[in-house]
């Protein structure tokens, strides 16, 4: 049975006494201005505090090696940690896309918010709730893996969004500074190894699942900063970004349509369909299944599943980080998971 990850608390160190090698000597006639002053309750209250802060400290920093050494260990590199200027090089050039854009396209506006350079032609009201869409995906996230306030997780501090109106608009777009894409697709993450992050797509007919397909594709990117390099599985990654889409649109039924389908699917063949969990190229259904099995994950408990993705960027293959966040293995999780569908006999 899949079980609750526990984390290990790591005790500090007692330490040692100070030596009396040299013990002070006690002198009956010395005057009171030599002896040593009592510190106030609020002194000794303000060096109990010193004290523990840096106790904290160096656990933090002892751990945080610990963290490294393990990710080099499994051949992953962590996000270096960036300069001042190295957010400002990243600023200018998402600027100098979205200033570009904006001469190119009549009618295009920036829309700048804390964590965002929302570019888009789109009529300004329309503007504002997916805006919102993403403050809320960003904090939401951040709370979920314990992000620090104040993080900057995006490279520059803002990731440029560009939102069309139209879908040649898209295509043309991507054409120019990417490249041309399917015609089925409607929005795309882009990153690379430096740390850039862009987010393409257009409104399209349903304003609600342009709202869930936005978050979806800007969650991607997110995770793509998140500490270090490393890719999660297509099955994780799809599957978390479409849940966190819902979570963020709740009036969006795309999600929810998807796991229904997925649902039918999964009951008619008893199988996720072989390579669900290898693959890098998901069938449409498996989309569904992919953000029901996240679900599942998610609700069976919160901080395994944080456990879990964490483990994922570290280097360890999908198997591993269950076992060491669930302490299931594969076949647990596929059995478990197919007793909340009403699957009981499913197979990966």
């Amino acid at each position: 049975m899949l079980a609750s990850f526990g984390l290990v608390a790591v005790q500090a160190a007692e330490r040692s006494p100070a030596g009396d090698e040299f013990a002070p000597v006690s002198n009956r006639d010395s005057p009171e201005s030599e002896r040593p002053k009592r510190l106030s309750a609020r002194e000794r209250a303000r060096a109990r505090r010193a004290e523990r802060a840096a106790a904290e400290q160096a656990q933090n920093a002892e751990r945080h090696q610990q963290w490294l050494d393990r990710v080099q260990v499994n051949g992953v590199e962590p996000w270096p940690e960036a300069t001042d200027a190295d957010h400002a090089a990243a600023l200018a050039r998402s600027r100098a896309m979205v200033e570009e854009v904006i001469s190119l396209l009549p009618g295009t506006q920036l829309y700048e918010t804390e964590h965002f350079l929302f570019t888009s032609n789109m009529p300004a009201p329309q503007v504002a709730p997916y805006a919102r869409y993403l403050d809320k995906m960003y904090e939401w996230m951040c709370q979920l893996y314990g992000v620090p306030a104040g993080t900057k997780v995006w490279l520059g501090g803002k990731v440029p969004i560009f939102a069309f109106l139209t879908q040649q608009q898209f295509a043309a777009f991507e054409t120019k500074y990417f490249r041309p894409p399917a015609p089925t697709i409607y929005g795309l993450c882009h990153q690379n190894s430096r740390g850039d992050v862009a987010i393409v797509c257009y409104r399209g007919e349903n304003a609600d699942d342009f709202g869930q397909m936005l978050v979806h594709e800007t969650s991607h990117g997110f995770i793509h900063r998140y500490k270090t390099k490393a890719r999660l599985p297509t099955w994780v990654n799809e599957g978390m970004a479409e849940l966190i889409g819902a979570e963020m649109v709740p009036r969006s039924k795309a999600v929810k349509n998807k796991e229904l389908a997925a649902l039918a699917m999964l009951k008619q063949q008893r199988s996720f369909g072989g390579d669900f969990f290898v693959t890098d190229d998901l069938e449409a259904w498996q989309y569904g299944a992919a953000s029901s099995l996240n679900r599942f994950l998610l609700e069976t408990n919160r901080e395994s599943y944080v456990a879990f993705i964490e483990g994922l960027k570290e280097g360890l293959l999908w198997p591993q980080a269950l076992q060491r966040a669930y302490g299931g293995t594969p076949e647990q999780l596929v059995i478990q998971y197919g007793q909340w569908i009403g699957v009981p006999d499913l197979r990966p």
